[in-house]
């Protein structure tokens, strides 16, 4: 994308996928980077991420008050260059070079003229299945080699900006990935113990392949 040009919706739709952003959260969403003191780290910090968005709306469920910066994920590896875009949109809906995707220039809300720009080719979509698109592909790019199922899903998780708390506590653990490559020894078990050894790494290979199958459909979909 040119940031010297004036963006188009298609910039616009681009950027929502890219930063798995709702509509609604274009003009206030924030993307900033931390470097805390060592000796006051916040409560909201985590460790392996630098930067952090604020001005997101909140899920349906959590609390509206104390709203904190959560880590920021999203398809661009980059997050100067990902905050470089999206100040570019901004800036093109304050100088009403590009129309908002919800609110008139008079602060009207009215999703209606990027909705259907939505449903037309080649598009065929929804606003909420944007930031799925986005979230979803995220947790491929960064998800490594090998990565679980279940690190998938947190990474989705973290791309869409959602609470922590509200993250299965399983899968904070389930990084994937992780066994060394110059590894030559493994771990004793009792044959009694291999048929459910196998049988559990069938499940997660047929959930992979599953939700791989379900991101490339996703994609494959936007991209028509």
């Amino acid at each position: 994308m040119d940031v010297s040009k004036i963006p188009t919706r298609e910039d616009l739709m681009d950027i929502i996928v890219m930063l798995s952003m709702r509509p609604a959260e274009v003009r206030s969403l924030q993307i900033n980077h931390y470097e805390p003191n060592p000796s006051n780290i916040p409560a909201w910090y985590k460790d392996g991420y630098s930067w952090y968005c604020t001005g997101y709306l909140k899920s349906r469920g959590e609390k509206k008050k104390n709203s904190v910066p959560r880590p920021f994920l999203s398809m661009e590896k980059n997050p100067e260059h990902a905050r470089e875009l999206l100040i570019w949109i901004q800036n093109a809906i304050k100088a009403r070079k590009l129309r908002d995707p919800v609110f008139t220039e008079n602060e009207t809300r009215n999703a209606w003229p990027f909705n259907e720009f939505l449903k037309q080719e080649p598009y065929r979509t929804i606003p909420k299945k944007l930031r799925d698109y986005g979230s979803k592909h995220a947790s491929r790019i960064h998800g490594g080699k090998k990565p679980t199922p279940q690190h998938l899903k947190l990474l989705s998780k973290i791309a869409m900006r959602q609470e922590s708390d509200r993250l299965d506590a399983g899968d904070n653990y389930a990084i994937g990935d992780t066994e060394s490559e110059e590894s030559d020894s493994e771990p004793e078990t009792s044959d009694s113990s291999k048929p459910q050894i196998q049988a559990s790494s069938l499940s997660q290979t047929i959930e992979m392949d599953s939700m791989l199958a379900e991101i490339d459909a996703m994609l494959a979909e936007i991209q028509k």
